[in-house]
């Protein structure tokens, strides 16, 4: 499941992307200013950010520095400035793309779609950790080129985690991720199927030199971890 944070001022706005995209297997964090964003404690990786240029207190064309300077994905803005000028100046300080409100909800879906598609092409559809290889394209994840043959939620998992090591990711955010809706505090799935995950990699990897676990970190959440057996 891919993450996206949308920085949007237009609490109504942000709302109703949110809620579209959602319906679309998204997962979506929103800051309705830019000191909410920067303020944040953020532990994982967005495969998109868009955010908007007019906010309360800065501008997406002061932002977008930062987000390029600590996130790797494509930024995008989504915004009411449809001058050309303002549109040339978007893109070189280094937009991915520049859209224009309103925007039917359909094209912006597209746009995402097709934006994380490519960037992740450019990345060959895989990342590497040592000897763990994830396949994104195929869905898989190859441990010493051995393929694990996880189920979806279960590849979500690792993947995550392997994008995120060293840093651990909450349980709330992990929960998010797979899941797809916000974790209330009580709902033990995520939790389940990672208990059955570490089983199944104790069975799939027992004869190799090096073990795959995921580590509960201590009032943290959860980190993937590689050591020599």
């Amino acid at each position: 499941m891919q993450h996206i944070f949308l920085i949007e001022d237009d609490v109504k706005l942000a709302s109703l992307i949110q809620t579209f995209l959602l319906k679309h297997g998204y997962t979506i964090d929103v800051f309705n200013t830019a000191e909410a964003y920067r303020s944040s404690e953020i532990t994982f990786m967005p495969s998109l950010i868009i955010c908007d240029v007019m906010l309360p207190d800065g501008n997406g064309f002061e932002l977008i520095s930062q987000l390029k300077e600590k996130y790797s994905c494509p930024v995008i803005f989504l915004t009411a400035l449809d001058s050309v000028q303002s549109q040339i100046k978007g893109l070189n300080l280094g937009a991915y793309d520049y859209l224009v409100k309103p925007i039917k909800p359909e094209l912006l879906l597209a746009k995402i779609k097709t934006i994380i598609a490519h960037t992740v092409g450019q990345d060959n559809f895989s990342h590497q950790i040592d000897i763990l290889r994830i396949d994104n394209k195929k869905r898989d994840i190859y441990f010493h080129n051995t393929a694990l043959n996880l189920n979806e939620s279960e590849f979500e998992i690792i993947a995550y985690l392997a994008k995120n090591t060293p840093q651990p990711v909450s349980r709330e955010v992990l929960f998010k991720h797979v899941i797809g809706r916000e974790y209330d505090g009580l709902d033990r799935a995520i939790d389940l199927k990672i208990s059955r995950l570490r089983k199944k990699l104790k069975e799939i990897i027992s004869e190799q030199k090096e073990t795959l676990d995921i580590k509960s970190v201590r009032g943290k959440g959860y980190s993937l971890d590689i050591s020599k057996i």
